[in-house]
């Protein structure tokens, strides 16, 4: 009907007056360690996202199917600091969960991802980027 686009999924035109920023890297284009998705062991041998101080870890809805680690880390670097940045995947199907968590060094940080990258698009997804609730914020006593 309208032809086929030679576009892949993040070159597709955005609303709002957004544009996708690819990573540009650090002064020497590298990402450290911890920047790719740092995990912290529990004391019961698991490994978990290590996260940031209360205020600066968000919650990432609505990634695309096909996002990596590195693709969430790079597409929220240029907003501070990372210090963990993780797509959660299926175990059974290893399938993403198309969700996922960013977590900062400052509360700064995850406020401009948030003022950015809420209702961002990128491809035929519009993310939805909040704050991650604590545990036991749902808990009404």
């Amino acid at each position: 009907l309208f032809g086929t686009s030679s576009l892949s999924a993040f070159q597709q035109p955005l609303g709002l007056g957004q544009h996708f920023m690819p990573f540009q890297g650090t002064a020497n284009g590298t990402l450290s360690e911890n920047q790719s998705g740092g995990k912290i062991k529990t004391t019961d041998g698991a490994y978990k996202p290590s996260s940031g101080p209360d205020g600066a870890n968000l919650f990432i809805y609505h990634l695309p199917q096909e996002f990596s680690d590195s693709d969430l880390t790079q597409t929220f670097q240029p907003f501070g600091s990372i210090v963990s940045a993780k797509v959660f995947i299926d175990k059974q199907t290893n399938l993403s969960k198309c969700f996922g968590f960013v977590s900062y060094t400052t509360n700064e940080s995850a406020h401009s991802a948030i003022q950015a990258m809420n209702g961002f698009q990128i491809g035929n997804k519009r993310l939805k980027v909040q704050l991650k609730k604590p545990k036991d914020s749902s808990k009404p006593y």
